[in-house]
């Protein structure tokens, strides 16, 4: 395997799949102020900084224009986007907002099939949650390794997925996907770091999922949204503040 050695200030990369490692790392700078909101940015000279080829950071810079992290100013010209807290803070609304339209959603149109589906993911997941707490009880919440963090962390995704899939409408999925404030990479290592000294909130917001699951059961339109939209605006919230 080759080592990449960093030329400046973004953290060094290992080469498994470049344009991955590369998107993973300017995500990290972009959210740790190594690259500041407004800053204008080149492939070159990224490239240059992590020590790779323009290409994998070509494609990195595809995915960030795509969510919005990183805008176009010119035919060749990159910046980081300049997002102030209120505009973050907005974009959390609005993915709190269509996050709890699309629970609503499920609840009126999920299949049997589906809430099935939905129901063995929280009881896969349950599996690893009474071991992560087994751990905490017995050797204290420094005892949560992120092995387990990210087992439960990728339950939640394909839960909350579905969820979305129940609500059948392609349309909303999509606005939901590019309203989203943080990406799945920055919520994994967020929600790792702040679990071991939060753990009674996240213990909290993992019931949730059982919460929405009886309302979608039940077929409760306003249970459903109402736990959803509180779910995720703590969810958010607490990202947010890290």
């Amino acid at each position: 395997m080759l080592a990449v050695m960093l030329i400046d200030d973004l953290g060094p990369m290992e080469t498994t799949s470049l344009a991955d490692q590369a998107y993973r790392r300017l995500r990290e700078a972009i959210r740790d102020g190594a690259l500041r909101p407004g800053e204008k940015i080149t492939e070159r000279d990224l490239a240059a900084r992590l020590g790779v080829s323009p290409t994998p950071v070509r494609e990195a810079l595809r995915q960030l224009v795509h969510e919005r992290v990183v805008e176009r100013v010119g035919p060749r010209g990159l910046r980081i986007a300049p997002y102030s807290s209120a505009a973050r803070s907005e974009i959390v609304e609005a993915e709190v907002r269509l996050s709890a339209l699309m629970a609503r959603l499920a609840a009126r149109n999920a299949s049997a099939e589906q809430l099935t589906s939905l129901a063995s993911l929280l009881t896969q997941a349950d599996r690893i949650m009474f071991s992560i707490e087994k751990a905490t009880a017995e050797q204290g919440s420094e005892a949560v390794i992120t092995d387990e963090l990210t087992a439960i962390f990728r339950k939640m995704r394909l839960f909350h997925q579905e969820v979305e899939a129940c609500a059948k409408n392609p349309v909303l999925t999509g606005l939901l996907n590019q309203a989203r404030a943080f990406s799945y990479e920055e919520r994994l290592d967020r929600t790792i770091e702040i679990v071991p000294a939060q753990a009674e909130a996240f213990h909290t917001r993992y019931q949730e999922h059982h919460e929405l699951l009886d309302a979608l059961l039940a077929r409760d339109e306003d249970r459903a949204e109402e736990v959803a939209t509180r779910h995720h605006r703590s969810a958010l919230v607490q990202l947010s503040s890290c």
